[in-house]
């Protein structure tokens, strides 16, 4: 199949985080299929710009890929030449996938593919959520949802990623599916797998993610600073230095400041590694669609405690892969005392989840099913 990509920002603009990975992995995953694959993005690295060639197509770990310039700093991504090429070009194609919502090339590239007649896949990345609404948006944004955006959204076939984030667009009335991301997994790098018996002194709790409020690392904290066991909090991620800055006072505040080690940003063998030395994942979101982390980590074997507004949260207790919690510090604290004494439930979960991972998300397997899914827009073209 010839299959067109579109996503605002891609590799390596890693700031922004989690789609990056599995958009590229999907695409790389595909073109190694033997499907025709073009990736338009541009060229947004945060508020500065990828110094990579422009308009012309470049191959990035096997995908071609053509950046467009961007003519804003922000997150509207304005790049006239991106939607351009859509609107011109589109129906060249048997599938368009386009990934993200809420900026400018987006919003008009649905709108391109809607004028031409072509019903693009596009995948929201989780910006439908209520979170997204009720936390960080104007009311500009929910009046632009409900005159206009809504009505693009329908024109689409809606790629979710939990039957969680199904649920919450469903008002929207649009087609949708469900298949979850693309993940890097620990067998992917050639990584060893761990031993079952990790459990050290002290209680090793890792965080990797975007560092942004809504992922409730201050209900973490709070946590942790009401518990009775000796631990290490290790914290993994980009995010603004300010409140990064705010995050390391408040946890002096609390006590728990000479318990914290900020890691920074990693990558491959690196966050392999990062999180097969721990003994529990931690990941408390206001709101999470998927977690692409959740997964990365159960490759290792590391055992995880997320918030059950986690997109992975029924997964993780449907295969008794570790713990959910709410997102209030009590609870949070009380799952972590009671996870703590069970030694032989995280050596169990060590030893099996790695297969477990490695069946359900298998490269080649996911790859077909993404195919059968453009296939089925073709075949009602």
């Amino acid at each position: 199949m010839k299959i067109l990509h579109i996503i605002p920002t891609y590799k390596p603009a890693y700031i922004y985080g989690g789609p990056i990975f599995s958009v590229s992995l999907l695409c790389e995953n595909l073109v190694k299929a033997g499907h025709e694959v073009l990736m338009l993005t541009t060229t947004a690295n945060g508020p500065n710009e990828l110094d990579v060639p422009k308009g012309t197509v470049q191959n990035v770990d096997g995908v071609p890929t053509i950046y467009y310039h961007r003519y804003t700093k922000d997150h509207t991504h304005l790049a006239p030449a991106l939607i351009w090429h859509v609107f011109t070009k589109c129906r060249r194609y048997d599938a368009v996938h386009i990934h993200s919502w809420w900026n400018i090339p987006v919003i008009f590239c649905v709108l391109s593919c809607w004028l031409r007649g072509v019903k693009p896949v596009l995948s929201p990345r989780g910006m439908l959520s209520g979170f997204t609404f009720e936390k960080n948006s104007s009311s500009g944004k929910a009046i632009f949802h409900r005159t206009v955006g809504k009505f693009l959204l329908q024109k689409t076939r809606l790629h979710l990623t939990a039957e969680a984030e199904q649920q919450e667009a469903a008002h929207i009335g649009a087609e949708s599916f469900v298949l979850p991301n693309f993940i890097q997994t620990a067998g992917a790098v050639g990584s060893p797998q761990p031993s079952a018996l990790r459990h050290q002194s002290p209680f090793t709790i890792i965080f990797l993610s975007r560092i942004h409020p809504k992922k409730n690392l201050e209900g973490l904290m709070e946590a942790l600073s009401k518990v009775d066991f000796d631990f290490m909090l290790k914290i993994a991620g980009m995010g603004e230095q300010a409140y990064i800055e705010k995050l390391k006072k408040w946890a002096v505040e609390k006590g728990i400041g000479e318990k914290i080690e900020w890691a920074g940003e990693l990558f491959n063998e690196e966050k392999i590694s990062f999180y097969a030395d721990a003994d529990l994942f931690v990941l408390p979101s206001f709101n999470e669609n998927f977690a692409n982390v959740v997964i990365e980590v159960l490759s290792t074997g590391t055992p995880v405690l997320i918030s059950e507004e986690v997109g992975l949260a029924k997964y993780v207790k449907d295969k008794g892969l570790g713990w959910t919690c709410s997102t209030e510090a009590t609870d949070i604290a009380s799952q972590l005392e009671a996870i703590f004494h069970q030694k032989d439930n995280l050596a169990s979960i060590r030893q099996k989840a790695p297969a477990i991972i490695e069946n359900d998300f298998s490269p080649k397997a996911l790859t077909e099913k993404y195919v059968k899914e453009y296939q089925k827009i073709l075949q009602h073209a």
